[in-house]
């Protein structure tokens, strides 16, 4: 399994900031290296496979606040590179993952509950 590195969040961070707007800022670095590391540490101690981690990285990356702006879309977007990364694609409409990742930034939706939501979304390339 390929996992994202900081330099590639960084980047990803970027990239939307560039696409969407807004503010520029790392706000919580530990918070940033938790996140990344969330999936690898499932992957190892959990056995999680391609379609857990990837849910991993959304909702910890999104739930962690590390950026000053972009949170949401940085932890959509990074799961989507990890999926793609590794032979794998989130096949749901634009406006479901929306509602999903607006779910997962307001407390509404459990780890859990995306990871069940990617099992039933996420096809292999």
């Amino acid at each position: 399994m390929i996992f994202l590195t900081k330099e590639q969040l960084l980047a990803i961070h970027q990239a939307t900031l560039q696409a969407h707007g807004g503010s520029e800022g790392l706000r919580d670095e530990n918070g940033l290296l938790s996140a990344l590391a969330s999936a690898e540490n499932r992957a190892y101690y959990e056995d999680a496979g391609i379609i857990v981690c990837g849910a991993t990285y959304a909702f910890h990356l999104i739930k962690a606040h590390a950026f000053i702006d972009g949170n949401k879309r940085v932890g959509a977007i990074s799961a989507e590179v990890f999926l793609k990364m590794n032979g794998a694609n989130l096949v749901a409409s634009t406006d479901r993952l929306e509602a999903v990742y607006l779910k997962v930034g307001e407390s509404q939706m459990s780890r859990e509950a995306l990871e069940m939501f990617y099992l039933e979304n996420v096809g292999f390339l």
